[in-house]
């Protein structure tokens, strides 16, 4: 967990936690998800990053193949 926070911080501002908020070109955001991609375990971390690449519509992308926690909510 503090080899993502560390990558997070280089890009984004640290909220609570581990939720980071920011807006990244579309260069830094390739090398933010490259970077996560890159020391992230597939199946122990769960990764979910959110963009709002118009402001309006929300994108929620998840890095990881852990169970999503949210698939039970209506």
């Amino acid at each position: 967990m503090n080899r993502i926070k560390k990558i997070c911080r280089k890009y984004l501002i640290h909220l609570q936690k581990s939720v980071f908020e920011g807006a990244v070109t579309e260069g830094q955001y390739h090398k933010l998800i490259g970077e996560l991609r890159s020391i992230i375990d597939d199946k122990l971390d769960f990764v979910v990053v959110y963009t709002l690449p118009d402001g309006n519509k929300l994108n929620r992308t998840i890095l990881t193949d852990t169970p999503d926690p949210a698939d039970n909510l209506l």
